[in-house]
């Protein structure tokens, strides 16, 4: 059988880390070993870890590292490990008994080059949590990817700290391998509560976004829409009202318009599938009056500025 090893990066989450790690040891397949890449928490992995190790069958190994980022973390992660398959996933998620097992049968055609696993988001979400999910395939999420080593180490491996899923599945599939979506491999992603600060500090990573186009222009164009209509149109609003105040009331009538036209559609997209009530409600509004400036200032700063990029 294949070898392939575990990884997983860990920033303050020590509370949750045993979960996953124990998830990924009761599985019908059994990983060569798992490596949890400690990615300069302030919490304690090690303690919330040793019970663990000293029980677990197989190896389960901490790499510190300095706090660089996901693709950082997951990019020290396969290069200790020791598996010619090396699987990612979250440290806030759980993955199915048979998650292994399927995604291996994934790679029985060596044209494959990754394979990508099912994620459902689990629990009750609101307005102030963090989930993804991926059902139908396409998103590249390290919650649930698998990948040949010898492929990671040919493409050059993570190049970026945020937006690294899709930085390096963009690179497989342009090197003329395939990822194949096998829905059957599944991991559980619940809920994360985040306080609204969090929204902020994410649009932070839109930069990336700009970044995975300048490096791969073609195939990013396949997967990411390179602007939002919505977003533009809710920036012109926002644009024509606050200009209203020297063109007059036109300019405010037709402000308003475009927003009427361009909130609901990225309003709903959050409320989507989500617990909320009627302040809960207008609270979306206004955050997303906020949100979209900022992101977009982010995206354009991208461009401008590209972000530095890990080491290849």
């Amino acid at each position: 059988m294949t070898s392939v090893s575990v990884v997983i990066p860990v920033f303050n989450q020590a509370d949750l880390i045993g979960t996953t790690v124990q998830a990924v040891l009761a599985g019908r397949v059994q990983p060569l070993e798992i490596l949890v890449v400690n990615d300069g928490s302030r919490d304690d992995p090690h303690a919330a870890l040793k019970p663990i190790q000293e029980q677990a069958a197989v190896p389960v190994k901490i790499l510190d590292i300095p706090h660089g980022g996901p693709g950082r973390a997951r990019d020290a992660g396969w290069r200790a490990a020791q598996g010619d398959i090396i699987a990612f996933t979250d440290a806030d998620a759980t993955p199915h008994p048979d998650w292994l097992y399927y995604g291996l049968l994934g790679f029985r055609d060596p044209q494959v080059g990754a394979v990508e696993g099912k994620v459902v988001s689990s629990g009750v979400p609101t307005i102030f949590t963090h989930q993804v999910h991926n059902e139908f395939g396409g998103q590249f999420m390290t919650a649930n990817m698998l990948y040949r080593r010898a492929v990671i180490e040919e493409v050059g491996g993570f190049k970026s700290p945020y937006r690294e899923d899709s930085d390096l599945a963009f690179s497989v599939l342009e090197h003329g391998y395939e990822i194949r979506f096998v829905p059957e491999a599944v991991v559980y992603h619940p809920p994360r509560r985040e306080s609204w600060t969090f929204y902020f500090k994410k649009a932070n990573r839109k930069r990336y976004e700009a970044l995975l186009f300048r490096n791969h222009p073609r195939t990013a164009a396949q997967y990411i829409p390179r602007f939002q209509p919505t977003e533009l149109l809710i920036l012109a609003g926002e644009a024509l009202c606050i200009v209203a105040l020297w063109f007059g009331l036109w300019s405010l009538v037709a402000g308003l318009a475009l927003l009427a036209i361009g909130l609901p559609k990225r309003i709903a997209a959050w409320l989507n599938g989500r617990v909320y009530s009627g302040r809960d409600y207008l609270v979306v509004w206004l955050l997303t009056l906020a949100l979209v400036p900022v992101e977009a200032y982010y995206h354009w700063m991208g461009w401008l500025k590209p972000p530095q990029q890990a080491r290849p």
